[in-house]
């Protein structure tokens, strides 16, 4: 395996996450089977950082309340001395998600979701392996816990395609959701123009489907309806814009990803969806696979990818339109895949009528010559 960093404190750091969806279970309060601590610290939503303390074979439980149902999170636990693991829970003390690693180069873990009905959010602080919140480990030291709520990301409609070669450096024109960053040659692949690139990972802070299908107004269950496996989390961008009938759309791709230990168990993959305002338009489509990348050892933080290829699309209609465009894990989040997209262009054909009239004019010169020639 390629060597890589394994202590990163960025939240959105690129490429082996570890979150996982567990069968309910409880975590056991202190004089049952294990030491874990039964202290519950309950804080407001108005903190957004806690500093704490993890002993050996403790876990530290975290309730935070009075957050608007509806609105997004992430939580993250950073620590300069020991390996922390992070787990979610219901109201009732059910283990909902454990993280352990966000991505294959930072193993301080991070989960997102949606804020439930209840308006809380319960979460254990512990550490390595100890996926049942029960204290068993052996890890202490100095953590904080970070959690940021944030609505659903939406962005406005652009006369135009904007911002296609990312070369402001940002995301300006664009919305983003989950894990994404602005690369350039060093990242080594691309960009096909100018210096700049875009990353999208499904490691770091990623969401999962139903989250993403809101973000992109798909409809439910369409990520898994593209037949590739269940999907668990990814991360997504998209753009609004207006553009003419027969307006060329077209970009550059690289569909890149770690997920190449045989057998191939789980296809993680990218996509692209296209939809008009006026729903006249509809489009959802894979762009590639870990079965398309090739075998030959990349230059990126990835082990494998496809390679930049172009996607194009003829608009069909004058209109706003909205493009977008994500990866996904497939099956579960323990390895990683990414796509890297450059060189968004809306290319203008000439319009028929333009044709036409040229062709009338040219038939009545013919007629004017004829009539010259040969009168009545």
């Amino acid at each position: 395996m390629k060597l890589l960093s394994t202590l990163a404190i960025s939240a959105y750091s690129i490429s082996l996450s570890f979150i996982t969806i567990v069968s309910p279970a409880h975590a056991a309060p202190e004089g049952e089977t294990d030491n874990s601590s039964t202290d519950t610290n309950i804080l407001s939503g108005g903190f957004s950082s806690v500093e704490g303390q993890l002993e050996n074979e403790k876990v530290d439980f975290y309730n935070f309340s009075n957050f608007e149902p509806g609105k997004l999170f992430t939580v993250e636990v950073n620590s300069q001395s020991f390996d922390p693991l992070l787990g979610q829970l219901d109201n009732f003390g059910n283990i909902i998600a454990i993280n352990d690693d966000q991505s294959d180069n930072n193993v301080l873990p991070i989960l997102t979701g949606e804020i439930p009905a209840s308006g809380s959010l319960n979460f254990g602080v512990s550490g390595l392996r100890d996926i049942n919140l029960r204290g068993n480990h052996f890890e202490s030291g100095l953590y904080t816990l970070s959690l940021k709520t944030f609505a659903l990301p939406s962005g406005s409609t652009n006369s135009t395609l904007v911002n296609g070669g990312f070369e402001t450096g940002n995301f300006n024109g664009w919305t983003t959701l989950g894990s994404a960053s602005i690369e350039t040659a060093t990242f080594g692949s691309g960009p096909t123009q100018g210096n700049s690139q875009a990353l999208l990972s499904t490691g770091g802070a990623t969401f999962n489907d139903s989250i993403l299908e809101k973000f992109l107004a798909l409809e439910d269950e369409s990520l898994n309806s593209l037949g590739k496996g269940q999907v668990t989390q990814g991360s997504a961008i998209q753009q609004t814009f207006t553009a003419k009938a027969g307006d060329i759309l077209s970009f550059d791709w690289d569909f890149l990803t770690n997920e190449v230990l045989p057998p191939i168990t789980f296809s993680d993959f990218s996509f692209v969806s296209i939809s008009s305002q006026d729903n006249s338009v509809s489009s959802l489509l894979a762009l590639a696979d870990v079965t398309n990348t090739t075998s030959e050892f990349s230059l990126t933080d990835f082990f494998q990818e496809t390679g930049f290829q172009t996607f194009s699309f003829k608009l069909p209609t004058t209109g706003t339109y909205t493009l977008g465009l994500g990866v996904l894990d497939v099956g579960d989040g323990d390895i990683d895949s990414g796509l890297l997209i450059d060189n968004f262009k809306l290319t203008s054909v000439p319009e028929p009528t333009s044709g036409l009239s040229l062709l009338g004019f040219s038939t009545l010169v013919l007629l004017k010559f004829r009539r010259k020639i040969y009168p009545k």
